[in-house]
């Protein structure tokens, strides 16, 4: 049944015009602006203008005067250009409003169009957009994206024939978000924090402890910036923002990538975006705060596979601008099966595709990606394929981890300091655990001698440049803590290569006090950490390793006690999972425990899963 539509005022002020609220007309400032303290902005008073032959009906939507700037008025006048999907009426008149009201732009996408050189997107780019908005879906799919409701192409917002504006995506998202939020809630939430974006609530370091963030009330269930996607989407977007992903980010950082980087990025793609809302899907299902039965998650993911392989396709093709997609929705895809705590091992098919995308992304003479975007992608890769490595199996071959291009990346990264809601203070751990790993494939498949000296000396380097680690002083106190927690874990998965104590308990040896020591001095390092720390979302790898070199009760009931806090709190499927393989573990006699033999465990349960 169509909405009944509410007639908005049209001889009032632009604010009570753009909120649909009736005004009384009051100058300088209406009973409704005064009432809920926002900006009461009046049309400008014009004499009767003098038409000349053929002047008397507007074409298109006529615009007073304003003092907006350049590129805005050239953004403007091109797209003023393009004809408008339906005819206008004549007191239909669009006109400047204050900047915290102005509706975003589409962000310019390498799918539909790059931003020339005065950020204004060409023509043929707007249109595209347009389409492929109004269509919900990538070239290629179903019109109907996750079951959704499609609006005709005439129900589009009439604000697109706007070209995009030189500010952020992220802060126009804001504006859309502020405009349409109830007034009671702009008095009461945004009357001291004027002029940011309702992103800027997602803050970098708050507990699950606490009541959470409530971002679920500020997005309007009649965003005309989602016309193509129904009463679910605006759910699942609430959660996303809400709880997916504080879940996903460790709280390192004050700003979170996962909303300032891909939201924007989302709403330039619907792809990116469909990803987003089945990452939701699944991760809500996975938290047992969804009562459908997981009907909305199977099908949102069903979809986002579909619109992924057909990009796919394209991408293979040689379509050009795919490229950037396609890497952030490979990567988007391995966090949303650590969400669903897939035991199947589809990650590693989806991480195997990312490192040749990302490794092409980063070959490109000019990115696609602008601002720091490709240094998120590095990191999110390097923390998928560290934390990934241990499920791997040593005593096979296999194609090195890092591509050259990957590698150089992530030391330019180390060169300034780099910090990130994935891997923390701790990015050089990240980049030093697959080095363990070829090394220990080295040494495990010549078991039957000794170590060759090119085995001896990269095991001492290896382990100067692990002791040698400190965090940065610049961290939070929990990002230094996970990062001491990294260390050691670090140090247990080089020296295990050697074997673990339970495997000679009868013997004393320093390798084995060492081992002890580093177990211990992990434990104790948790103890300074919250279980309901947001950092701990990252320590599912460092808890595997440390539940593998110990037989004590004590610390497994430690471990044990920590992963079912994360799963109460955080709620992401791979924690279930890792708690499953670790009690699997345990129940293994002593000397099998090593976390080098973690593999015949996954093997023999049939627990493919990654650690990140």
């Amino acid at each position: 049944m169509r909405a009944v539509p509410i007639i908005r005022s049209r001889t009032g002020c632009f604010t009570c015009r753009r909120r649909k609220k009736k005004c009384n007309e009051e100058k300088p400032v209406c009973s409704g602006c005064k009432r809920n303290k926002l900006e009461c902005t009046w049309p400008a008073e014009q004499p009767a203008r003098e038409q000349g032959p053929g002047q008397g009906q507007p074409r298109g939507r006529e615009r007073a005067p304003s003092t907006t700037s350049k590129p805005a008025a050239s953004a403007a006048a091109a797209a003023a250009a393009t004809p408008a999907p339906r005819s206008p009426k004549p007191d239909d008149v669009q006109s400047p409003v204050s900047p915290a009201l102005q509706r975003p732009q589409l962000a310019a996408s390498p799918r539909h169009g790059s931003i020339g050189s005065e950020g204004v997107l060409p023509n043929d780019a707007e249109s595209s957009a347009a389409r492929r908005y109004s269509d919900g879906s990538s070239d290629g799919s179903s019109s109907r994206a996750g079951g959704d409701s499609v609006r005709n192409g005439d129900e589009m917002p009439d604000d697109l024939d706007n070209a995009a504006s030189p500010a952020s995506p992220l802060s126009s998202f804001g504006s859309l978000v502020a405009l349409d939020v109830d007034a009671a809630l702009q008095q009461r939430r945004m009357s001291d924090v004027s002029g940011l974006s309702p992103f800027a609530f997602v803050s970098g370091r708050e507990s699950f402890s606490g009541d959470g963030l409530h971002l679920h009330d500020n997005i309007p269930m009649n965003m005309s910036l989602l016309p193509s996607h129904g009463h679910d989407s605006f759910e699942l977007l609430s959660y996303y923002l809400e709880r997916t992903a504080n879940s996903m980010g460790n709280g390192s950082t004050d700003i979170n990538p996962f909303v300032a980087k891909l939201i924007p990025l989302a709403f330039s793609d619907p792809l990116v975006l469909h990803l987003i809302l089945a990452q939701s899907a699944v991760h809500r299902q996975s938290s047992k705060q969804c009562v459908s039965g997981g009907e909305v998650a199977t099908r949102y993911y069903a979809d986002s596979l579909r619109m992924f392989r057909n990009l796919v396709g394209e991408y293979v093709s040689g379509k050009e601008g795919t490229n950037l997609v396609v890497t952030v929705g490979s990567l988007i895809l391995c966090l949303t099966e650590v969400a669903r705590g897939d035991v199947r091992g589809t990650i590693f098919d989806h991480l195997a595709a990312s490192k040749s995308l990302l490794t092409s992304l980063l070959s490109q003479s000019r990115p696609e990606a602008s601002d720091d975007l490709p240094d998120f992608l590095v990191e999110y890769y390097m923390h998928m394929v560290a934390c990934s490595m241990i499920s791997k199996d040593a005593r096979g071959g296999s194609q090195p981890a890092l591509s050259p291009a990957i590698e150089n990346a992530a030391k330019q990264l180390l060169d300034k300091n780099y910090t990130g809601q994935l891997c923390g203070c701790w990015l050089e751990m990240l980049t030093l655990i697959p080095q363990v790993f070829q090394l220990g494939q080295s040494m495990l498949r010549t078991a039957t001698s000794s170590a060759s000296p090119d085995d001896i000396i990269t095991f001492g380097l290896l382990q100067s440049q692990i002791l040698g680690f400190a965090p940065s002083l610049l961290a939070s106190p929990s990002s230094q803590l996970a990062g001491l927690v990294f260390k050691q874990a670090a140090l247990l998965y080089l020296w295990s290569i050697f074997g673990t104590p339970q495997q000679a308990p009868a013997r004393q040896t320093m390798h084995g006090d060492l081992m002890n020591g580093a177990v211990l001095e992990a434990v104790a390092l948790l103890g300074q950490l919250p279980a309901s720390e947001r950092v701990n979302t990252s320590l599912c790898w460092p808890l595997t390793v440390v539940g593998c070199c110990t037989t004590s009760l004590d610390v497994q009931q430690t471990l044990r006690a920590r992963l079912e806090t994360m799963i109460d709190t955080i709620g992401l499927g791979n924690m279930r999972q890792t708690l499953a393989l670790l009690e699997h573990v345990w129940e293994q006699d002593p000397g099998d425990i090593s976390p080098w033999t973690l593999r015949a465990v996954m093997q023999r349960y049939e627990i493919w899963i990654s650690f990140a």
